[in-house]
């Protein structure tokens, strides 16, 4: 039975090995439902209700029915209020999380509180405007995958879900070639078909400064590296594996919320609201009577009718694809957010620094804007653009040549420890860490 489940969310996985009550849960469940997949689901989800709960599982069998269910509306509304989960997502959670509790002995009627979360709202895209746009993918805390997974699917119409099957040999050609607007060949996960589309110049900045970094981190970049890595999991055990999609949807949503954009709209009972698939909307309809519907669709992936069988882009044709090329760079002004004409070496520098620190923070484990601050601190200045980009190149030059000034960001709790063994205070960081040096 372990062996089939060796595939269950790793969140999971040790709640599985390590207590009774899961394993035989998860064993009923498999019997019960309909597929492998719902089995996953429910297995996260109870991952996520013990997160939450902060209870041990043969504790949570202990609990009253009113406890148990107390806890499970605190954990919804907060799934739903605070983490942004969709209603419906969370009334599937419910479900998963009752039927663990019915499996433990604590039975009862576990209705849904459907009057602190209606799950009849109709809720529609809020597809962003171009201005909105901009302010995303300037949010703070973007990380450059992140930043690259928002132009993907808002310049070229990528499915969130197919980001992460999205690999190196996709921009391959183009890419090497400098070729602009760069082609994509898209593994579709909804039909397993290839489809295409393009990229604009900003794109593929963003791409080639990202695989030069993380060339210099000691990747190989080969035709099977994903465009977007996981960097936690290749810091953790040197693994190359593609980002997971509720990964970068997270993250996405997060640069929406921190962007200070509306993200919501209420008519009525139908809310309008922001979320990642929005910016796969923003690119259908930013290119709508701009370009022929059939170019449109076939870059969205549909390309199912007739139109596609005998205009040649179903089957990838090579004068098809520069006709399309052609077109797509026409209709770039109506696609890129900008609020002012940027000159290319100011996109090549924005795009440099977000490199930069992405990749010292996930292979190195150093957090660049606190150096950043600590710079400004002792210069009692801001940085330049210039500035910035000097010293993380500077930095992470030093730390390859082990020539790096000895530098730590601590705790307070770690301080005490490290002053005993020689090292020195400089100064108290915005994060209420503090940076200590040696010498």
């Amino acid at each position: 039975m372990e062996e089939r489940f060796n595939n269950i969310p790793a969140g999971f996985r040790r709640y599985y090995a390590d207590h009774k009550e899961c394993r035989e849960w998860v064993e009923s469940c498999a019997l019960s439902l309909r597929s492998e997949r719902s089995v996953r689901d429910y297995a996260e989800s109870l991952a996520q209700f013990l997160e939450f709960a902060k209870k041990a599982p043969p504790k949570l069998a202990k609990l009253s029915y009113d406890e148990s269910l107390a806890l499970m509306k605190k954990f919804v509304l907060w799934r739903v209020r605070r983490v942004g989960v969709s209603p419906k997502t969370v009334h599937r959670q419910w479900f998963a999380l009752a039927s663990f509790f019915k499996f433990c002995g604590v039975k009862g009627a576990y209705e849904f509180p459907s009057k602190n979360i209606p799950v009849n709202v109709k809720y529609l895209d809020k597809i962003p405007t171009k201005e909105e746009l901009w302010k995303i993918l300037r949010a703070p805390k973007l990380d450059l995958p992140t930043w690259i997974a928002i132009h993907l699917i808002a310049y070229a119409g990528v499915r969130p879900d197919d980001i992460s099957k999205l690999t190196y040999d996709c921009v391959k050609r183009d890419l090497e070639n400098k070729m602009v607007p760069c082609a994509v060949y898209i593994p579709q996960g909804k039909t397993g078909n290839v489809y295409m589309t393009f990229i604009p110049r900003e794109t593929v900045q963003l791409l080639t400064q990202y695989f030069e970094e993380r060339r210099r981190g000691g990747e190989v970049i080969a035709d099977s590296s994903p465009v977007i890595l996981d960097h936690r999991e290749f810091r953790r055990s040197g693994k190359i594996k593609g980002v997971l999609r509720k990964n970068i949807s997270r993250k996405i949503t997060e640069a929406i919320r921190n962007s200070g954009v509306k993200t919501t709209e209420t008519f009525g009972k139908k809310v309008q609201r922001m979320r990642p698939y929005s910016l796969r909307k923003y690119f259908r309809s930013n290119l709508t009577s701009h370009a022929p519907s059939e170019y449109i669709e076939a870059w969205l992936g549909h390309t199912s009718g007739l139109e596609h069988v005998y205009g040649g882009t179903r089957d990838l044709d090579p004068s098809t694809i520069e006709r399309m090329r052609g077109a797509y760079k026409k209709c770039e002004p109506f696609l890129i957010a900008t609020t002012q004409p940027l000159e290319q070496s100011d996109i090549v520098k924005e795009a440099k620094v977000e490199a930069l620190k992405t990749m010292a923070k996930s292979l190195l484990g150093i957090d660049l804007v606190e150096v950043k601050v600590a710079k400004e601190k002792e210069l009692k200045r801001e940085l330049s653009r210039d500035e910035e980009l000097a010293l993380f190149e500077n930095e992470l030059k030093k730390l390859r040549e082990g020539t790096h000034n000895p530098q730590r960001i601590v705790g307070e709790d770690e301080l005490e420890s490290h002053l005993a063994e020689g090292w020195h205070f400089v100064s108290v960081l915005p994060s209420q860490k503090i940076l200590i040096k040696k010498g």
